[in-house]
């Protein structure tokens, strides 16, 4: 009997995808290819066939499926792969064996082969297949004795040959990197790490380079590169370097960060130089590599590129000296560029006040919402709304306002109403809704001001937004909301837009669209009759139209 529990498998993926898995299983849509107490690998038919690993150890539960799924937990392919092992143990158990057979055989067939034979069996096969070669050579060879980066980037590169279109990879052609991953796995369990390190450093730099020729719209690739650079990482950190051993690793991060190319990988490398730099020698000589790329003046956010290089620069800087204690560094540093930058006014005033400087602090926001555009002074107002809270209430009032009007956000309205005293609330209730009616022919601003009209109890003055807005998708969003009050009213703007919407589109999803609809108006209380003579007349118009005719027989 194969130990796996159902219970631990659940907790392992969503309610759903245990769902469909077990409907899959249900199926017979597992195909098992291999079987070994170790492993597990099956095809599994959906929308495509999928191939699936699952691993059969001790500890969670795990596998890997080349499905888009990328949601939380197992996907259904890998749920329905374990069921198959789990419910279907008496059919699993027999290929194990017989893999198990297979390999007690080759372990006596090994004992029993001539030495000679046998190591010319290995070479002619080695000669004919680079990868058995390369892999015999991590685990007998000598450390330091690996092939040279651009060898392991030329063989990188081959595997795009097999997924690229005139030389382009298109959506939903993903590379195979684990002939590679898993020959630098082999050298760390060896333990030669800068080997290891080598090969991961390899296959990110092949993977940046190749970027402008990937479809990467799923973000498989920016996942590999990712998963590359931290192993990269974890190799040379692994090492047992000394700091002066780990700089040029630092200094090789430090430079792709400034190649940034591309640039959005350059938060990989700041992040793998933070992870890398974990002493204060390796910190100092990353500031060292930093000082002369500091900018003398931030470019304006019009040259946004520069700007924003410019700005991770000094904010690299930064970070640093907090890591290094040179506050008074860091204090003459942001002084200098915050009124470059709302974000580094933001830290600025964030640091005077965990520093106990508030009135510097408060200063330093104010100075930043009245210097940048609205639009990027949320946070900074934000950080002002705690400040005021205790020290002045009638600026908190102001700035949870200004707050409301330029995010929309909920989180103020509530507090803003509660600091308010009865009189002032309804000044500011007439300036919030003034605001939303002047932009009431942006529908978010139509949707905010009726929203603020349903909180305030002013139905009548909801009821005339809703209703000019001749939509039913606005009908049916407030209908929980108003349709009990005003029926009639409610009942006459859904009869007059339903007969021409279900005449203006033709498809099955637009009949359902329209049945939708009418199951809402069904539910207008004393109005099913009405409903029941639209339907009729819908039935007799669309009577050519069987998909038609045929969504409505619920009705």
């Amino acid at each position: 009997m194969i130990d796996l529990d159902e219970d631990d498998l659940r907790q392992m993926c969503t309610e759903s995808s245990f769902d469909r898995g077990e409907r899959y299983f249900e199926e017979g849509r597992v195909r098992i290819k291999e079987a070994t107490t170790a492993r597990v690998k099956a095809v599994v038919s959906g929308t495509d066939d999928y191939n699936v690993e699952i691993e059969l150890g001790d500890d969670e539960l795990s596998g890997e499926c080349d499905c888009p799924y990328d949601l939380d937990g197992l996907c259904k392919h890998i749920v329905a792969t374990f069921l198959a092992v789990i419910r279907n143990d008496g059919e699993i158990e027999p290929l194990m064996n017989k893999s198990s057979y297979e390999l007690e055989d080759t372990e006596q067939l090994l004992k029993r082969a001539d030495p000679d034979a046998l190591r010319s069996f290995l070479l002619s096969e080695m000669e004919q297949r680079a990868d058995l070669r390369n892999r015999f050579k991590a685990v007998f060879g000598k450390k330091g004795e690996g092939r040279s980066l651009n060898d392991y980037k030329a063989e990188a590169e081959s595997l795009y040959d097999e997924v690229e279109h005139h030389g382009y990879v298109p959506y939903g052609e993903d590379v195979e990197f684990s002939s590679l991953s898993d020959l630098a796995e082999l050298y760390n369990q060896k333990g030669d790490f800068l080997e290891a390190a080598k090969i991961y450093q390899a296959l990110s730099e092949v993977i940046a380079e190749k970027m402008d020729d990937v479809d990467d719209s799923d973000g498989n690739y920016g996942e590999e590169f990712t998963d590359s650079l931290d192993a990269f990482t974890d190799c040379i950190s692994t090492a047992g370097l000394d700091s002066n051993d780990r700089r040029p690793y630092i200094k090789y991060l430090f430079d792709r960060y400034l190649l940034g190319d591309p640039d959005y990988f350059q938060d990989d490398y700041s992040e793998a130089l933070d992870k890398l730099c974990s002493e204060e020698a390796d910190r100092r000589y990353w500031k060292d590599l930093l000082e002369p790329h500091m900018p003398g003046e931030i470019p304006s956010e019009k040259d946004w590129g520069h700007h924003h290089d410019a700005i991770e620069l000094v904010s690299m800087m930064l970070d640093l000296l907090l890591k290094l204690g040179e506050k008074d560094e860091f204090y003459g540093l942001i002084e200098k560029y915050y009124r470059a930058s709302h974000d580094l006014c933001l830290r600025y005033a964030e640091k005077l006040l965990a520093d106990g400087a508030k009135a510097k602090a408060q200063e330093v926001a104010e100075e930043g919402v009245a210097i940048f555009e609205d639009h990027l002074t949320k946070k900074l107002r934000d950080f002002l709304s705690r400040i005021y809270k205790d020290s002045d209430p009638k600026k908190y009032r102001d700035t949870l306002q200004s707050l409301f009007l330029q995010s929309g956000d909920w989180q103020y309205y509530g507090p803003l109403k509660t600091a308010s005293k009865s009189e002032e609330w309804q000044e500011r209730l007439g300036k919030l809704l003034a605001h939303f009616a002047e932009n009431r022919s942006d529908w978010s601003g139509r949707s905010k001001l009726i929203d603020i009209y349903l909180k305030e109890k002013m139905y009548d003055q909801a009821l005339t937004e809703v209703l000019a807005k001749r939509s039913l998708s606005t009908l049916r969003q407030y209908q929980n909301d108003l349709a009990f009050l005003y029926p009639e009213q409610y009942f006459n703007v859904y009869r007059e837009l339903i007969i021409p919407f279900a005449d203006k589109d033709t498809g099955r999803k637009h009949y359902q669209e329209v049945v939708s609809y009418l199951n809402r108006m069904k539910g207008i209380e004393g109005y099913e009759g009405a409903v029941s003579e639209i339907v009729g007349r819908l039935r007799i118009e669309h009577r050519r139209k069987p998909a038609f005719i045929d969504e409505m027989k619920e009705l």
